[in-house]
Parts: C-alpha cells; structure tokens; sequence
C-alpha cells in the first residue's frame, strides 16, 4: 500500500470513536441513501459501497432498498470489522478490506455508492473511471464527496489572522462537472452542510476523530498561531460549511 493510503488507513483506526463523531458523516450518508431510493434500480440489486466506515451509508441504503447482495468495502480494517459487528445479521451483506481507488471485483454490479470518501482518493478522475466500469448496463454510480467551500469559515479565520489553514483543498463544482466517463452520463449537485460546535478546539477534535485532520502539504502551524486563529474562527460562532458534491453516474442501457 502506498504512504498516502496507509496514513489515511491508520487515520480512520479509531472505529469505536467515529460514531459519536461522525454526525456530518451520519446526515449526508441518510440524504444520499434518498437519492438512492429514487433511482430506477432493478429488483434484488447488486450493489457494492466503497468507504463503508462503520456502517451510516449501509444502513441507511438497506433501509430503502432491498440487494440481491450488497458489499461494503473500507481501506481500514478497524473499519470493517466495526461495520461487521453493527450488520452481523444481515445474510445479504458481505464485507471486503479494498482500496476502492484499485477494486479488485468484477463488473456488473448494479449500484456502486460512496458517502464521503471519495476525497481522499490520489486521483478522483481516474478512480471514479474505474468504479464506473464495473457498473452493469444502465447501473448506477452514486458518491458524495467533498467541493470547494468546504470549511470555509475555517479559511476566513486563517485568512483574517495571515495564516494559510492545513486542511486539504478540494475540487470547484466546475471541474467536477467536467468528469467525463466512458459509456455513461453524469450529473453533479451541491448542498451545503453546516455543523456547529461547542467553541474551535471542538471543531478540530472532530476532524481528528473522523481521519479528516490526516494534513495537506500546509505546515501545521505553531500553538500559540493556532490558538488566534481558533478564537478569530469562534468569533463567527465555531459553525463549519460542508460543500457536499454529489455525482449521479449511469452507465448506458
């Protein structure tokens, strides 16, 4: 596994905090799973997920739709085995160690779906290319990931202070709206997520216990820069934007 992926794999250890943790990754996986439901799948679907985590998108998908067979893959095998004991009850549901950047599955899987971990693929493009070519004709593939303007309110506080933030950068809704895949169409949509927390240091603590704190190429700033840039980010009331894309990918019939 290359350095990336193991520093983003050992990010995501910490299974057993993620859940009280993860309350963003909890409403985008519920809102994604709706549009699932919407779309025009075939009976009995064989669906594959791709950054299962502990589980929040695969409940909530076999909430509304009913799988011939459904496999939820992690790169994290902290993350697997947490999903495992949340669905142990479920004789439809198979669970898979994969880098989802690289799967290692055959095609004709009728729904192929992500909530939130897309972003940490080395090369979104080329990832969601591969994925799309295991769809079955007229297949979908359903992923949110993170866009430009995420964090936002962390940016302006950095920026009011002098300061350039660690956090990564992510991609504009344009050029996600310019991914093209063979044999297939896609469409791109934007919501807005906005959290609150208790005061900066919350809001931190939180990246750090879902892997989102895993650094850019940004310096991490010294203490005492860190401490006014949080009391500059709690002047705006400690509230964080999501900027979440999600892409609608359908192979063609």
């Amino acid at each position: 596994m290359r350095p990336w992926k193991q520093a983003v794999a050992r990010a995501f250890d910490g299974a057993d905090d993620y859940d009280a943790a993860g309350i963003i990754q909890a409403e985008v996986a519920a809102r994604l799973a709706q549009r699932i439901a919407a779309l025009p799948l075939p009976p009995s679907p064989h669906i594959l997920e791709i950054g299962c985590g502990t589980a929040f998108l695969t409940r909530a998908v076999l909430a509304h739709v009913t799988p011939g067979l459904m496999v939820a893959s992690d790169l994290s095998p902290a993350m697997i085995r947490r999903a495992r004991e949340r669905m142990q009850h479920r004789p439809d549901l198979a669970f898979l160690v994969m880098d989802g950047e690289r799967p290692c599955l055959a095609p004709g899987f009728d729904l192929i779906c992500s909530s939130l971990a897309a972003q940490w693929f080395e090369d979104l493009e080329s990832a969601l290319g591969r994925l799309s070519g295991l769809l079955a004709p007229g297949g979908f593939l359903a992923v949110t990931t993170l866009a430009s303007g995420t964090f936002r309110e962390w940016q302006a506080a950095h920026d009011a202070v002098g300061h350039r933030p660690a956090t990564p950068s992510y991609p504009t809704a344009e050029a996600l709206a310019r991914l093209r895949f063979s044999g297939c169409t896609s469409n791109v949509f934007l919501e807005p997520v906005v959290e609150t927390h208790a005061d900066g240091r919350a809001f931190l603590r939180s990246l750090r216990t879902i892997g989102a704190g895993t650094p850019g190429i940004v310096r991490p700033l010294s203490p005492g820069a860190l401490r006014t840039v949080i009391r500059q980010f709690e002047r705006g009331g400690a509230a964080i934007t999501y900027e979440v894309a999600t892409l609608e990918i359908r192979r063609d019939p």
